[in-house]
C-alpha cells in the first residue's frame, strides 16, 4: 500500500503493520460469542453468557431493573426514587411523542433524559434518595453563528451536585478535569450519529464515523488469552479521507489497539494489545475486555440482525478534545435544544431555519428513543433492543 505525503517529499510506503496475534474466535458450550459491550453476567457461581433483552417497552424493562437492584428493605428508599424518576421519564417521553409543535418538544424530551440519567445515577451508587442536582450545563446560544453557540459544563462536589458531572462520571468512573468546560455545538452536533450525513451537508465536511464490519473475541487456548479484533472496509476511510495511521490517534484508540496484518483479509483489522489471561474460563476476562468501549464507540440499536452496528468516531485532532462519550454528547445537544425552546421558543424556528435546521430536527426525532434503549443497556449492563414486530 502506498501513502502519499505532502511537502514534496514523494510517495513513501506505509510501513508493514505487524502480524496479527495467533488466535480463533472464541465459542462457549460450542455457540459462537458474539460481541456485547455486557457479553456475560455473573451467575451464583461464575460467570455465563448473557442474551440480549427484546423488549418494545423499555421503561418496564429499567422499571424491573430498578426493582432487582434494589431489592433488599434498606434500599427500599433509593428504589421507590429510582422507580419514580424513570416513571416521570417515561411520562415526559410519551408527552413529547404527542407534541405536535417543534417548540415545546425538544423541552419535553430533555426533561426526559434528565429523569432517566437520575434513576442511572441512583443505580450506579452514585447518588442518595433524595438526589436533587443542578443541570450542572448552561447554553450561549448565537443563532447567527450555530457552530459558535456553546454549552459550558461544570464540576459537581460534595457541596454543589452537578447532574452533567455525575452522569459523567455513573458512565466513565472519572469527573470532569477543571471546573468548567466550555463545549462549542459545532463540535457536538457532528457526535450526533443519527442525522450525522445531513450535518456533513450543512458543514460541507466529509463524514466522520467509521463503520466497524465486523469486531470478534479471539481466544488463544494454549496461552489462555482473550482479546477484540475488529474489521473495517478500507472503502470507509476513503469515504471519511482517513489514513490507517490518522484513524488510532483520531478514534482515541492510539493507546491499547494497533493495525494488523490477517492473512486473507482485505480489510483494515485493528486489534487490542493487550490479550487478557484467564485462568479457568475465557468468561471470566471477557468484561475486563470490553470494560470501557461503550465510552469510545458509537452504536445504534436496530430492529433486525445484527441488533446492533458499531462505529468508530474520528474528528479532527484539534476537536478531539471536545469528544464526550456517545450518550453525554446526545445529552448535552438535547440540554441544548430543550433551554432554546424553554426560554426564546421563538428562536427555535430561527435555528431550523439555518442549514443545520434538518439536523437538529432529525436528531429531536431520531435520538430519543436510541437514548432510551442505549441507556438502558447501561443500567441493566445488557443489552437491550427493540423488539421487531411480526
Amino acid at each position: 500500500m502506498l501513502h502519499i505525503h505532502g511537502g514534496g517529499e514523494g510517495i513513501q510506503p506505509v510501513p508493514k503493520l505487524p502480524i496479527a496475534r495467533p488466535g480463533e474466535k472464541l465459542e462457549i458450550s460450542h455457540q459462537p460469542v458474539e460481541f456485547s459491550f455486557w457479553p456475560v453476567g455473573k451467575t451464583t457461581r461464575r460467570y455465563g453468557l448473557q442474551t440480549r433483552i427484546f423488549t418494545s417497552d423499555p421503561w418496564a424493562v429499567i422499571a424491573e431493573g430498578i426493582a432487582a437492584k434494589f431489592a433488599k428493605k434498606s434500599r427500599q428508599n433509593l428504589r421507590e426514587a429510582a422507580i419514580a424518576f424513570n416513571a416521570q421519564a417515561e411520562d415526559f417521553y410519551e408527552a413529547s411523542q404527542a407534541s405536535r409543535l417543534p417548540y415545546a418538544k425538544p423541552l419535553l424530551i430533555y426533561y426526559s433524559f434528565l429523569n432517566l440519567v437520575k434513576a442511572f445515577i441512583l443505580m450506579a451508587g452514585r447518588a442518595p434518595a433524595d438526589y436533587r442536582p443542578r443541570h450542572g450545563m448552561a447554553e450561549n446560544a448565537n443563532l447567527r453563528q450555530v457552530e459558535g453557540a456553546t454549552v459550558t459544563v461544570y464540576r459537581a462536589s460534595a457541596k454543589k451536585r452537578q447532574l452533567f458531572d455525575d452522569f459523567h462520571l455513573a458512565l466513565t468512573g472519572s469527573q470532569l478535569k477543571q471546573e468548567k468546560k466550555k463545549l462549542r455545538l459545532g463540535h457536538l452536533m457532528p457526535q450526533i450519529l443519527f442525522g450525522h450525513r445531513l450535518w456533513c451537508t450543512a458543514a460541507k465536511e466529509p463524514e466522520r464515523f467509521i463503520t466497524i464490519s465486523d469486531i470478534a473475541f479471539l481466544r488463544h487456548k494454549v496461552n489462555k488469552q482473550v482479546w477484540l479484533r475488529m474489521r473495517i472496509r478500507r472503502e470507509e476511510l476513503a469515504r471519511a479521507d482517513v489514513t490507517q495511521h490518522d484513524l488510532l490517534q483520531r478514534s482515541g484508540l492510539k493507546d491499547g489497539w494497533q493495525c494488523v496484518h490477517v492473512d486473507e483479509c482485505d480489510d483494515l483489522c485493528i486489534e487490542q494489545t493487550n490479550a487478557r489471561t484467564y485462568k479457568d474460563r475465557p468468561s471470566d476476562q471477557m468484561l475486563s475486555v470490553t470494560r470501557g468501549l461503550a465510552n469510545r464507540f458509537w452504536s445504534s440499536v436496530l430492529l433486525h440482525p445484527p441488533y446492533r452496528k458499531y462505529y468508530l468516531y474520528a474528528p479532527p485532532p484539534d476537536e478531539r478534545p471536545s469528544v464526550l462519550p456517545q450518550l453525554l454528547s446526545m445529552f448535552v445537544v438535547m440540554f441544548f435544544l430543550g433551554s432554546i425552546t424553554r426560554y426564546r421558543p421563538h428562536h427555535f424556528e430561527r435555528l431550523l431555519d439555518t442549514q443545520y435546521g434538518a439536523h437538529l430536527l432529525g436528531a429531536t426525532n431520531e435520538v430519543p428513543m436510541q437514548f432510551i434503549y442505549l441507556l438502558a443497556s447501561e443500567m441493566l449492563n445488557r443489552e437491550v433492543t427493540k423488539a421487531s414486530i411480526a
